[in-house]
């Protein structure tokens, strides 16, 4: 058996069991929670926009901010992912508490900095670097070695994958007026994604080697029972992909200010970036299998050489509204409304370098193409802010230039039930934040915390019978983030 002879089309990752999986996304693997002020008021921040995250939730904010500023902000992710298949493999044996899909490690910091300059009482500069994109998600629970009914069983569908979009933003804001701003942000944005996943599934891929196999390695029995034989005698094997890319983005934002009634209204805008990757694609399969002495020491090797590939995927575009008032019980009170276009993200397009036609031993597919066909998302939030009145001794030396913060926020899964798999637990979210922040001279000092609650979610699609992703999806997350602004120098007149 040499191999021309092998004809397996491995799917690197099935149609049905998306790449990518949330940690502390506002959306699928957008992330909301960019600025530890406005995610301790649910991230309803499009309307207010008064620190340098208005960089990422309404660029026009800036307008308003005066003198010189500069600001940091992280969060930390502790994802709690529990997964408890509907079936599995003969023999497998299924953990008590279901399969842990926790975010590894179980803690994940996400860091924006954002900085701003007014020129003058019309013109104002700001830069940011935000990842409004991006995930960590590891489900290898298991080593190559061990028995395959203790390993985590949708693992034919992803074990590792890492997103990382990061924007650098340059952004531009006038003052139409005191009451309104404009602003414009164009933004170079670079994209790093590493996929994992096992290879030779026993129901799947390994079929395919499995028929043209039958005769050789079984002659004289039935095809497809041989095959199925076969199938189960080969390794396991795995892919992992990596790639960046380069691509612009731009941001708008407007705001208004009605002084009378101490309302605002604020429209954003962030575009959809289409994310051209180069990389690397490798693989690898265990040795001193059943089938080795008839198929040869390196016919695997040989079918799925290491070669550079290419890919693309789109991030949605992001339209926001929001609408906050301050005329009442020195409070704040704010609502924002999102859509993320995430029909974009239909399909992702994976090409190899080296194939049949090329190498006549390889077996890697000209194009992989992986369907998702996500839905359109929307997301909804309010939040309050109060400064605590000022007060005397101990009490009043804490309290003093302090603001309280809470806020609610409920996220509508772009995910379809297909798409949902061992790499994408996704499913419509409501959370609950809690921050404070504390002034002292020009110095702010803020934290949050968020608990995110995923809705129970359970999937029963035929597809995904053979990659074993079908089952009851049960997931909670903790979010808590810091952020430290300073204010420098004076207003512009």
């Amino acid at each position: 058996m040499n191999g021309r002879k092998l004809a397996l089309f491995v799917s690197l990752i099935a149609g049905s069991g998306p790449v990518w999986v949330e940690d502390c996304r506002a959306s699928a693997f957008s992330i909301a929670e960019l600025g530890a002020r406005a995610a301790g008021m649910g991230t309803a921040f499009t309307s207010i926009a008064d620190d340098g995250s208005a960089l990422f939730y309404n660029p026009a904010g800036i307008a308003f901010l005066p003198g010189t500023q500069m600001q940091m902000d992280n969060l930390v992710v502790v994802g709690l992912f529990r997964f408890f298949p509907s079936s599995t493999p003969p023999g497998t044996t299924v953990p008590a508490n279901g399969y842990s899909q926790s975010v590894r490690p179980h803690f994940i910091p996400v860091a924006s900095m954002y900085a701003t300059k007014q020129f003058s009482d019309k013109i104002t500069f700001g830069f940011g670097v935000f990842t409004p994109f991006g995930l960590s998600a590891n489900s290898t629970n298991f080593n190559d070695g061990d028995p395959k009914g203790t390993k985590f069983v949708g693992r034919f569908a992803g074990t590792r994958a890492r997103l990382e979009s990061f924007w650098f933003q340059p952004t531009v804001a006038y003052r139409i007026n005191e009451s309104s701003s404009l602003a414009i942000g164009v933004a170079l944005v670079h994209t790093h994604l590493f996929i994992e996943t096992s290879l030779l599934n026993p129901l799947d891929d390994a079929l395919t080697f499995g028929r043209e196999a039958a005769k050789t390695v079984f002659p004289g029995v039935e095809t497809e029972l041989a095959a199925r034989s076969i199938a189960r005698l080969l390794p396991e094997g795995r892919s992992r992909i990596a790639g960046t890319s380069k691509s612009p983005g731009f941001n708008v934002g407007y705001l208004y200010k009605h002084k009378g009634s101490k309302t605002n209204f604020g429209l954003m805008f962030r575009s959809a970036v289409t994310n051209h990757l180069k990389g690397k694609a490798s693989f690898a399969f265990g040795k001193d299998y059943p089938l080795e002495k008839f198929v040869g020491t390196d016919l695997l090797d040989k079918a799925f050489p290491r070669q550079d590939i290419k890919g693309s995927f789109t991030t949605p575009a992001t339209y926001a509204f929001g609408v906050s008032n301050s005329a009442f019980f020195n409070t704040t009170i704010s609502v924002d409304f999102r859509v993320l276009d995430f029909k974009r993200f239909a399909s992702v397009p994976l090409n190899f370098s080296i194939t049949e036609a090329t190498n006549p031993d390889a077996r890697t597919p000209a194009e992989q193409r992986l369907t998702f066909d996500f839905r359109n998302s929307y997301f909804f939030a309010v939040g309050a802010e109060r400064k605590l009145a000022e007060r005397t001794g101990m009490m009043g030396m804490l309290t003093k230039d302090m603001v309280v913060r809470a806020g609610y926020n409920f996220d509508y899964s772009p995910v379809p039930d297909k798409s949902v798999g061992a790499l994408f637990p996704d499913a419509s979210r409501n959370s609950i934040s809690f921050g404070a922040t504390k002034k002292r001279g020009n110095k702010e000092f803020t934290l949050f915390y968020e608990l995110m609650n995923f809705q129970d979610r359970t999937t029963n699609v035929a597809a995904n019978a053979k990659i074993f992703t079908n089952g009851d999806y049960r997931n909670t997350a903790h979010l808590a983030g810091a952020g430290l602004r300073f204010i420098l120098g004076e207003p512009k007149k």
